[in-house]
């Protein structure tokens, strides 16, 4: 566990502009420098851009934090270890969230997961960190009633937003990307709305609409003539998408929710308009107070989250110390036969091997659970064995 690393940064921990510029960031990287990662695994979000990362051997995180982080980025945070596989578990549960207990990122850790793998950078370490935090996501969703199902970011803004809507109103939804399918499915249950789908292409336009009984158009048509609109929202990675001109063309205009990374809502056009521009920062106020709202059932989560934590690195330990433990008693067995093969039939050698090596094993599995795998380590190779507990070496599922 000790290689394993996460850097980044959020919209709690750095802001709108740190978020912007890593998720850029990200999306440009051609590749990663493999002197010094051994597995990599992006997660970007409208809330967060992170590397969970699997360090190479000699590596350390200072050193990949310095080597791989532009000096133009701001430094954002780094956790190690035990940390780091904490705070993937928490993200993954919904804890570190704008809006907690919001299911669509648990959905979004996955995506970022199986894209990593299809691109070959996951290996044992990663694997066992992802399916661990969706595990413990699980669990977290299944007992603690933080928010409905299909709850996302756009679920912390609504009441803001529909509040400022006359009625009846009309109101477009422009990106049919996975936010913006979630914002028109929740939009499209208010009565007397009249929803549009806007979208770069028309046939993803089209075929939301038909399920929602939605009005549809392209987003070349949308921004040349667009309907007479009393609330936008926006969730597309086009920065500045609407601005002063589109903006005068609506004078009923009143509310816009931006979920867009980059903003899609250009905030000094806003200046001058009469409308309220619901973005990240005000997202991120809206939060907040929620958060306070939620601290007993919040509290009840993290410590489902930190039980967990602990069989899972319990967990990792076993199976990282699986080829010292065959090692061990692989050398009780040598030693027997050495000793008195000559007077015993080779099975009741291996049964005696078994049974000396099971007090030895138990206290390096305590040693390693306690203490961690170097510790470990460090008695096995004090005592002459060869086998060395390292990072093993399976697949696991994600379900």
């Amino acid at each position: 566990m000790w290689a394993l690393a996460l850097l980044g940064v959020s919209q709690q921990r750095g802001g709108t502009e740190a978020l912007q510029a890593w998720s850029t960031w990200l999306q440009q990287q051609p590749g990663w420098p493999r002197e010094l990662l051994c597995e990599v695994v992006p997660i970007t979000t409208c809330n967060r851009a992170e590397l969970v990362l699997a360090l190479a051997e000699g590596a350390s995180l200072e050193e990949v934090r310095r080597t791989l982080i532009p000096p133009s980025l701001p430094r954002g945070y780094a956790f190690a270890g035990e940390g780091a596989l904490e705070h993937l578990c928490r993200v993954a549960a919904s804890l570190d969230s704008l809006n907690p207990g919001e299911d669509q990122i648990m959905q979004q850790v996955r995506q970022a997961f199986e894209a990593a793998r299809q691109a070959g950078t996951v290996g044992p370490l990663t694997s066992f960190a992802f399916q661990q935090a969706l595990r413990i996501a699980k669990r977290v969703r299944r007992e603690i009633p933080l928010a409905p199902a299909h709850t996302s970011l756009f679920s912390l803004a609504r009441p803001e937003f529909e509040a400022r809507l006359p009625r009846p109103a009309r109101v477009a939804v422009v990106g049919a990307g996975e936010m913006g399918r979630l914002a028109a499915r929740s939009l499209a249950a208010s009565p007397d709305l009249e929803l549009w789908l806007v979208n770069r292409t028309e046939a993803k336009a089209r075929e939301l609409a038909l399920t929602l009984g939605a009005r549809y158009m392209t987003l070349e048509a949308f921004l040349e003539n667009p309907p007479d609109l009393s609330g936008l929202v926006t969730a597309t990675r086009v920065p500045n998408l609407i601005g002063a001109q589109f903006l005068r063309r609506q004078p009923n205009l009143r509310a816009i929710v931006d979920l867009g990374l980059p903003p899609n809502v250009d905030p000094a056009a806003v200046a001058g308009h009469p409308v309220a521009l619901i973005d990240l920062n005000w997202m991120q106020r809206l939060g907040q107070a929620r958060r306070q709202r939620l601290q007993a059932d919040l509290a009840r989560a993290e410590q489902i989250v930190l039980e967990e934590l602990d069989q899972a690195l319990a967990d990792w330990s076993e199976r990282a110390m699986g080829a010292a433990i065959v090692q061990m008693r692989e050398t009780y067995r040598q030693t027997l036969q050495e000793t008195v093969g000559e007077l015993l039939e080779p099975e009741l050698v291996q049964r005696l091997a078994h049974r000396f090596a099971h007090f030895p094993v138990k206290g390096l599995r305590g040693l390693a659970r306690k203490h961690g795998v170097e510790a470990a380590q460090a008695f096995l190779l004090e005592a002459g064995l060869t086998g060395r507990p390292g990072r093993p070496d399976w697949e696991e599922t994600h379900e």
